[in-house]
């Protein structure tokens, strides 16, 4: 069997005062352990990690911090080693072994089982040609002895040859032409899983990508323990669905989030990546990259011309009713941090001014349990807040306070109304003295009333636009 010898180097880990093990696990089997190595060393400076002997097979590699019990403390590295091709031919240099000295080479048999066990030397896989250095030099396979490569086993045949007391034999390895052909690393494609309930993820899940596609509309991923996962080693999310959807990633117990406000809500089309920071101090923590999506402007009020059913992770200011689970990321990172002035009770939400405001879900009719209600801004024009006003605060058409004077008589004679007319002056910066009044003005008194003109509602020159929340 061809072999192979694992050599490990570790930077130094003076922080860590437990101790550290080397495990290597079969890439085929990966629960089954092949090897181990433990450091107890005090102060963990770097070393080498020596594994000599090994099948010739790809390995994986897991380095931990384990308490006295043997139990993972924290995951330091997890990675694949992946033997080197071999081209050409596979040689191995002449071994000399001795009966009553090699381990397992028992005097007066006539068999040995070169299979590596016990100290044994390992010789399966290989075509070999023994000879008896003191003897009759080469044996002649078939004659002599049997070779079993699979087995490891070797039997002399002419009887009664037996293995004489601290004979030496030689053996010589025929050359072998790629016995282990090519291998390549398992993570050079990453794999994807696809999710689509609420589901506890596994370290094995780091490295790869997962497409969260919730079966309804919202699901909720959780981390596995942070100390059982490698430092660097990303989880790759992609949110789909085919309508909008919510996706939470919440981590195990008290382990953190350090991203916004320590949540990650995703929509439909974000992706984003999650992965282990240990802090210099020990302090392990997730963190996020390449977050693709409304993370961070979520609640925001845009303009677009798009149609409402043509957009993506963002609603209409409409006075919809939704689902708090639907749009999670708006309720729980939004809506519930406003001040308690700029949200109603859903109830309420349409009495009076109210439905310009965002409600909370907390409707005592069953039908709308899980709900809460969006404003409905249709229509209106938009004011910067002032000390005095909120956001969601609504005025009613109003115009600015003015006076109108009106003198009666062409000679400034208020009581004078002779000619039919009624003589004035109209004074628009607050001036109460007729006489000093500016811009006469004549109306004709058998003319009582005036024409109506101008429409239903005050304005300035706009347009219009589709506004929306981002979701």
């Amino acid at each position: 069997m061809p072999t192979l010898v694992l050599d490990l180097y570790t930077t130094e880990y003076p922080t860590i005062t437990n101790r550290i093990k080397v495990s290597l696990y079969s890439e085929t089997d990966p629960l089954a352990l092949v090897a181990s190595l433990i450091d107890a060393t005090a102060g963990h400076p770097a070393r080498w990690w020596h594994f000599p002997g090994l099948p010739r097979n790809n390995y994986r590699v897991l380095t931990t911090e384990i308490n006295a019990g043997g139990a993972n403390v924290n995951t330091i590295a997890d990675f694949n080693v992946v033997p080197g091709e071999i081209e050409g031919t596979l040689n191995r240099d002449d071994e000399q072994i001795q009966v009553g000295i090699t381990p397992g080479f028992v005097q007066f048999t006539n068999n040995f089982v070169f299979d590596g066990t016990a100290g044994k030397p390992d010789y399966r896989g290989w075509s070999i040609v023994p000879s008896e250095l003191t003897g009759r030099g080469i044996l002649d396979i078939g004659l002599d002895y049997s070779w079993d490569s699979v087995t490891g086993t070797f039997q002399l045949l002419q009887f009664p040859d037996m293995f004489p007391p601290n004979q030496v034999y030689n053996i010589h390895f025929n050359p072998q032409s790629q016995p282990a052909g090519n291998s390549y690393p398992t993570l050079l494609d990453f794999g994807i899983d696809l999710i689509s309930v609420s589901t506890v993820l596994t370290p094995d899940r780091f490295g790869r990508k997962v497409i969260a596609e919730p079966g309804d509309h919202y699901i909720e991923l959780t981390l596995p323990t942070i100390a059982s996962v490698v430092q660097g080693r990303p989880l790759m999310i992609e949110v789909s669905g085919i309508s909008h959807c919510c996706v939470r990633v919440k981590a195990n117990g008290a382990d953190v989030i350090k991203f916004l406000k320590g949540n990650i809500y995703a929509a439909q089309h974000e992706t984003f990546i999650v992965y282990k920071f240990i802090r210099p101090g020990g302090t392990m923590e997730w963190r996020v990259a390449q977050a693709d999506g409304n993370f961070k402007t979520v609640g925001q009020i845009v303009s677009d011309d798009g149609e409402f059913g043509d957009v993506i992770n963002r609603i209409p200011l409409d006075g919809s009713s939704v689902l708090v689970t639907q749009y999670a990321r708006l309720y729980n990172e939004v809506v519930l941090n406003l001040p308690i002035a700029q949200v109603v009770n859903y109830d309420s939400w349409a009495t009076g001014n109210n439905k310009y405001l965002f409600s909370l879900a907390n409707s005592s009719n069953p039908a709308n349990a899980g709900k809460f209600m969006i404003p409905d801004r249709r229509g209106l024009f938009e004011r910067a807040t002032t000390a005095a006003t909120k956001p969601g605060d609504y005025q009613d058409s109003q115009n600015q306070q003015h006076n109108h004077y009106i003198q009666t008589g062409g000679d400034n004679n208020l009581d004078d109304n002779a000619d039919g007319y009624i003589h004035g002056r109209s004074n628009d910066d607050g001036r109460a003295n007729p006489a000093d009044m500016t811009n006469p003005i004549t109306w004709n008194m058998t003319k009582h009333f005036t024409t109506l003109s101008g429409g239903t509602e005050s304005r300035p020159t706009n347009y219009s636009i589709n506004k929306f929340v981002l979701i």
